[in-house]
């Protein structure tokens, strides 16, 4: 078995099977799964700006949405325009993208603050943690967040010692880059993170010059450019400011949370949950910090000084919400691994715990997610309904009424954002469709209506002259779970031309 840890972190070990795993959990089959509650925001978002040709508005339901900086959009952006498409795989590439540059970015640190075993130990461990996966593999802000932050830390002790104003100007470039992503928690995290080793042994004193201050004039003028670009290119309708959206989701929240109140408790429970499977070695970990700290070298220190500082900065935020605690995993994982290096047979347990969970994590996200959404999905309803509906007439002549389907069923369909999503009464039967949806009454022969298998009967009641479109995965018990929110959609029989 010491084999197995000389190969994953010891003498054998090589950055590459590091990097090539994560290449195979974070990209293999990458588009498959449906989108994902949050994913239909970067789905619409960005799905929008291409239908305007703007790309400095966004717009969630063709409503102002300018909750988030622009820059995780334009990502996507990018990606569509070098592939000529627009689909879950794009959607999702900056993020794996974002996992593989966290997992280069630990193994950096990890190295720099200890030696090569701590960088590969910290890359696996991380590597193997269910939600890094998950989260890599969702479209979203935090990933990139995550990474961002991480990033910028690493960047922080590889040139520490080359103080200078193009290695600051690099580090504040990161940090307004990832805070242009999902907010100033992009600046507040690398600040909070790396401060407890500005404060050690005087290390300040080598960073009170005028080239640092300098350097922030690059990264604030990247940062405020797309505001600037959006209240001064077109957008004349628009009715959100962004750099006030900045001020109200990062500062007013912080302090005044208007949502997402989790109790004070709620990072106890979900950074072991984050950390999982590791959390088997996190808690022991921390539980011997008492015994351990006076052995402790200077940068074991800040590692567990990093962790507590950002642990308290989220937990006294008034808004807290599960993965808000993401950006805190890789510096509790460097604590873990740091941890484990002390000890040989923690090291072989953890190198079996390793190769479990990779095979785990692959079967789950590489196997199992393919096999289930070849059977069913929002995508294989889009395909049977495009078919079915091209059958009549050409796809694109016609139209559509959408009666309350899940958010992402326009993505699929690629419908314009000017197809409005009619909002229901999921929560109260017995109500007359009709009064809820008066287009109904609308029997155009052009029309095709969707929504969710909940309303069926009363819809086939509704519309008795319309052929049903939904998925039906047969007799396979694994693959049939019955969902009342799949799409569901009433195509005319009788075309009038």
């Amino acid at each position: 078995m010491n084999t197995l840890t000389d190969i994953l972190w010891g003498k054998k070990a090589k950055l590459f099977y590091l990097l090539f795993t994560a290449a195979i959990l974070l990209f293999a089959f990458l588009g498959t799964r449906d989108l994902w509650t949050q994913e239909h925001r970067w789905a619409d978002i960005v799905s929008g700006m291409f239908y305007r040709h703007d790309f400095f508005h966004p717009y969630l339901n063709d409503v102002s949405y300018y909750d988030k900086p622009l820059l995780s959009y334009w990502f996507i952006v990018a990606v569509s325009y070098i592939t000529g498409q627009l689909s879950t795989w794009d959607l999702r590439l900056p993020s794996a993208l974002a996992g593989l540059l966290a997992i280069w970015s630990i193994y950096r640190l990890g190295t720099k603050l200890k030696d090569k075993q701590l960088g590969l130990l910290s890359g696996w461990l991380l590597l193997t943690c269910f939600y890094f996966i998950f989260w890599a593999r969702t479209s979203s802000a935090d990933m990139l967040n995550m990474a961002g932050s991480l990033f910028a830390v690493t960047w922080y002790f590889e040139k520490k010692d080359q103080p200078g104003f193009f290695n600051y100007s690099i580090f504040f470039v990161i940090i307004a880059l990832t805070s242009l992503c999902k907010g100033l928690g992009g600046a507040i995290v690398p600040v909070l993170a790396i401060l407890p080793h500005i404060l050690q042994n005087g290390e300040w004193k080598k960073h009170v010059r005028l080239n640092f201050l300098f350097a922030v004039i690059p990264a604030a003028l990247i940062y405020y450019f797309p505001f600037w670009a959006s209240a001064h290119f077109g957008g004349e309708s628009y009715v959100q400011d962004g750099l006030d959206l900045v001020i109200r989701e990062n500062i007013v929240r912080y302090f005044k949370p208007f949502d997402h109140k989790g109790p004070i408790y709620t990072y106890f429970i979900y950074l072991p949950i984050y950390l999982l499977p590791w959390a088997v070695f996190f808690i022991p970990a921390l539980f011997s910090l008492k015994s351990r700290w006076k052995n402790l070298s200077s940068h074991s220190k800040w590692i567990v000084w990093a962790v507590f500082i950002l642990f308290v900065f989220f937990t006294l935020s008034g808004s807290r919400r599960n993965y808000y605690v993401l950006p805190i995993v890789p510096f509790a994982i460097l604590m873990t691994a740091d941890w484990i290096t002390e000890n040989v047979q923690r090291g072989i347990w953890a190198a079996r715990l390793t190769v479990v969970a990779i095979f785990t994590f692959f079967i789950a996200f590489n196997v199992v997610q393919p096999l289930y959404y070849a059977k069913t999905g929002v995508r294989k309803f889009a395909t049977a309904l495009k078919f079915e509906a091209s059958k009549i007439q050409p796809w694109k002549k016609w139209e559509f009424v959408m009666l309350d389907p899940e958010s992402k069923t326009r993505f699929y369909l690629q419908l314009s954002p000017q197809v409005k999503n009619l909002s229901g009464l999921r929560n109260q039967k017995g109500q007359n469709l009709l009064n809820i949806w008066p287009e109904l009454r609308n029997k155009n022969p052009n029309i095709i209506f969707i929504s969710r298998r909940m309303y069926e009967q009363q819809l086939k009641a509704l519309l008795p002259d319309y052929q049903v479109v939904s998925i039906n995965t047969g007799s396979n018990k694994v693959f049939d779970m019955k969902n009342n929110n799949m799409p569901i959609a009433f195509i005319p029989k009788h075309f009038l031309s």
